[in-house]
């Protein structure tokens, strides 16, 4: 009788050993994971206030006198007293574009040949 109270006490404490490990090892694993979503969390709100920060900067810009004048002119075409409109004719196209010349496609030797003689 007395051997059998000793393995069952001895089960007893293994059960309960084994259920504190796995109890302990699940207690970790839920911190990391809150840690690691702490983390994100913070890095969020950092990018989040550098946003607010930036829009506060475009929320001062629309509101300030400089940004109402270049919408007046841009948009309602409006000028000041000293302003000088130049109205272009409609009929006359002006390429602004830089002209290009192209090259024919030499060979490789021919392009290796100009690089180390040049």
């Amino acid at each position: 009788m007395k051997k059998n109270k000793s393995i069952l006490w001895i089960v007893v404490l293994f059960g309960l050993t084994l259920s504190v490990f796995f109890n302990v090892k699940n207690q970790y694993s839920t911190l990391k994971e809150a840690e690691s979503k702490n983390d994100q969390l913070t890095k969020k709100i950092e990018i989040l206030n550098l946003e607010k920060q930036k829009l506060i900067k475009k929320i001062e810009y629309a509101s300030s006198s400089s940004f109402l004048d270049q919408q007046i002119h841009d948009k309602l075409a409006m000028g000041k007293e000293n302003d000088v409109w130049l109205i272009v004719p409609t009929g006359i196209q002006v390429d602004l574009r830089p002209q290009v010349n192209e090259d024919k496609k030499r060979p490789n030797w021919q392009q290796w040949l100009n690089l180390f003689t040049q």
